[in-house]
């Protein structure tokens, strides 16, 4: 078959025309597709030279040609192309002339890449824009290269399961009605709006309504995450732009680590690109994701440039449509955000320590107590110290060890994401070191009378407790147990910070009675007195008498001993026998004797 190129130089009116394997081309021709009229052109369609080429019927473009730009439709140089019918083209869209669309509808039904373009930089401006075609991966886009394009006022963005490419560039609803864009929702095949920094898919609104912003990206991993803009106030003129970034924003130098500290983790995968560019109205923000690729999500986040950080968008209500879950910040000002918005994790509230105790070293029984919104609460204690109970609670008990330390606790979030610390710096103080020396102050045989001495370290107070009720709060005391046992000694040593320590010793007093017959009052030492060693006598009364009668000596007091010398003049009793009367009892037992004692070596 034979490849031609119709030239069309005059005025024609065509109402029915199949070109095979050919270029229609008009070279400042007029030319009229009337109503109802069918024109294929299996080649292409070139008009230029001041062509005026109105199309008010159906042009079919294909690529039934191996001429160059086969299936393409070329407006250049001064051409004017206009009218209300239908175009179908099966490769590009060159446009370097005048478009006017009226009511038409264009549609990209090509099934590999096809381009939306000028060699100009004339942005084509179109009614009704249809994507469609069955090609896949790279074929299946419809590509805006070097220039933006747009729909008009009462057009329509109908983007089916294709994906429109933006590139760099911007494609404009300028249509208000929230359902001028409108694509395939079929889960893995929907179509999508895909562009680079700083294309976008920008969209007038005037309503209330939701406005859908398709977006996606085949960049990568293949995603399509779309974003509904509402208007809070039906106002006319207010214009958004939203574009799907599908990378780290980090890449882009949105630092994840750099937020105002409400949130601990930033989606990592993606984010949008959102801008109010004309009006002042606020605006509900809904970022769709799917949980199983894109993990949980339960805030919203922007990037604010005047801090240049990651900001929480707050309150947010979370919902489900379709495969996809939602999260919705309502009434959103735009005051001061930068474009990028993504999906965060925002820590739970810090919690607050309400009880920090005072504490001592080496104590147990010491409790840290927090309020907050949490049901779970993890603590941390220094080196040393443990947490004896409620380790996950708002209330723990610690045994504290030596030295001073933080307690942390933070709030338990859901997916690993936890609150900021909550921290205490309790005051520790030194506890004291209890420890005392018993020492019997009576005879060798039976020790009732008892010194304390008080070697503790640190103890500014002191309490004993003696064991049978009695107790003293000297640090140095005595004691004199009443009646045989075994008792306890207990030394209770505080200092200022209501630290504490004990010591204890066990003291056994027994019952009984030792009568010497003998002693030597010489002055040398040994054996000067005469003494009856006793324990837990109740009664006692001594008296001594010389060989005539005379008495010697008296006393009631079993602790008092006797030298030797007579108590009436106050000489020496000469060496020889004496007969003491003791009269002398326990609460059990009667001691009671006589007999005799021998003085030897007197001075």
């Amino acid at each position: 078959m034979k490849k031609h190129y119709f030239f069309l130089s005059g005025l024609f009116l065509l109402a029915c025309l199949t070109a095979d394997a050919q270029i229609l081309y008009s070279n400042g021709a007029l030319v009229h597709i009337t109503s109802g009229a069918i024109v294929t052109a299996n080649g292409g369609v070139h008009v230029s030279n001041a062509s005026a080429f109105t199309n008010d019927g159906n042009l079919t473009i294909t690529k039934n040609s191996t001429l160059p730009l086969a299936g393409t439709f070329d407006l250049s140089a001064l051409a004017v192309v206009d009218g209300n019918g239908t175009y179908r083209v099966e490769q590009d869209w060159i446009n370097d002339a005048t478009f006017t669309a009226g009511t038409s509808q264009v549609e990209l039904y090509g099934n590999t890449q096809q381009f939306i373009t000028s060699t100009t930089g004339i942005s084509t401006t179109f009614n009704k824009l249809l994507l469609t075609g069955t090609g896949t991966g790279t074929n299946r886009k419809k590509t805006l290269q070097g220039v933006s394009a747009s729909v008009n006022t009462t057009g329509t963005l109908t983007i089916n399961d294709r994906e429109l490419e933006t590139q760099a560039n911007t494609f404009f609803v300028l249509n208000p009605s929230p359902t001028a864009v409108t694509n395939s929702t079929v889960p893995g095949s929907e179509g999508f709006v895909s562009s680079a920094s700083p294309g976008t898919l920008s969209r007038e609104t005037n309503s209330t309504s939701a406005y859908l912003f398709p977006t996606g990206s085949s960049n990568g991993t293949l995603r399509y995450r779309p974003v509904e803009m509402t208007p809070a106030a039906a106002v006319a003129g207010d214009v958004y732009t939203v574009r799907m970034n599908n990378t780290d924003p980090n890449t882009d130098g949105f630092n994840r680590a750099n937020n105002d500290g409400s949130m601990c983790v930033i989606n990592n995968f993606y984010y949008h690109s959102i801008d109010r560019v004309s009006g002042t109205t606020a605006a509900d923000i809904r970022l769709f994701y799917i949980a199983s690729a894109d993990g949980n999500w339960a805030g919203m986040g922007h990037w604010k440039n005047a801090s240049t950080d990651w900001n929480n968008m707050s309150t947010v209500t979370p919902a489900t449509s379709g495969i996809f879950t939602t999260l919705n910040r309502s009434s959103w000002l735009f005051a001061d955000p930068g474009h990028p918005y993504s999906l965060i994790n925002v820590r739970p509230a810090q919690p607050s320590l309400t009880t920090c105790p005072t504490i001592c070293e080496n104590s147990g029984g010491n409790i840290f107590t927090v309020t907050g919104t949490a049901t779970s609460y993890q603590w941390s204690v220094p080196g040393g110290s443990s947490i004896a109970s409620g380790q996950g609670s708002s209330s723990i008990t610690v045994n504290w060890g030596i030295g001073n330390g933080a307690v942390d606790v933070y709030a338990v979030g859901t997916a690993g994401c936890n609150s900021l610390p909550a921290s205490c710096q309790p005051t520790v103080f030194s506890s004291p070191v209890a420890q005392f020396i018993a020492s019997a102050s009576g005879n060798s045989n039976y020790d009732d009378n008892y010194t304390f001495t008080d070697i503790s370290t640190s103890g500014t107070i002191w309490n004993w407790s003696f064991g049978d009720g009695g107790s003293s709060a000297s640090q140095n005391t005595s004691h004199q147990y009443a009646g045989a046992g075994t008792y306890t000694v207990v030394l209770e040593v505080s200092n200022a910070g209501g630290c504490s320590d004990t010591a204890s010793f066990v003291i056994t007093s027994d019952e009984g009675i030792n009568i010497p017959n003998v002693f030597s009052p010489n002055g040398d030492g040994i054996n000067d007195e005469f003494f009856i060693s006793s324990s837990n006598l109740s009664e006692y009364i001594l008296d001594i008498f010389n060989r005539w009668g005379e008495l010697m000596f008296h006393s009631e007091n079993k602790t008092e001993v006797w030298d030797g010398t007579n108590h009436n003049n106050g000489k020496s009793c000469p060496n020889g026998n004496y007969f003491y009367v003791l009269k002398a009892a326990s609460a059990t037992r009667d001691y009671s004797s006589n007999g005799y004692i021998s003085i030897t070596g007197t001075k």
